[in-house]
């Protein structure tokens, strides 16, 4: 995360994501990992057996990915929020 001069704000231009491969094409999971690098994607763990594979994205691609062949889902991670008691 870098921060913007000025307004003191942090500048978010990755984020961390789960991506879930169509049932019937889990056995390309590696091409279909490998169409989402085409598109900057950071490949960070793929868990072949059930079809999902997890990394980084630029924002500005995040709907090009939902779009790739294949792809059913993707998931941005969320940060917990903790509340002051």
């Amino acid at each position: 995360m870098s921060w913007r001069g000025g307004g003191g704000y942090p500048s978010i231009s990755r984020i961390n994501v789960a991506v879930a491969v169509a049932e019937e094409s889990r056995r390309r999971i590696y091409e279909v990992a490998a169409a989402c690098r085409a598109l900057g994607f950071e490949t960070a763990l793929t868990l072949e057996g059930i079809g999902v594979f997890t990394g980084s994205v630029e924002l500005k691609n995040l709907a090009r990915l939902r779009r790739v062949a294949d792809v059913v889902a993707v998931e941005i991670e969320r940060q917990p929020r903790l509340n002051a008691c």
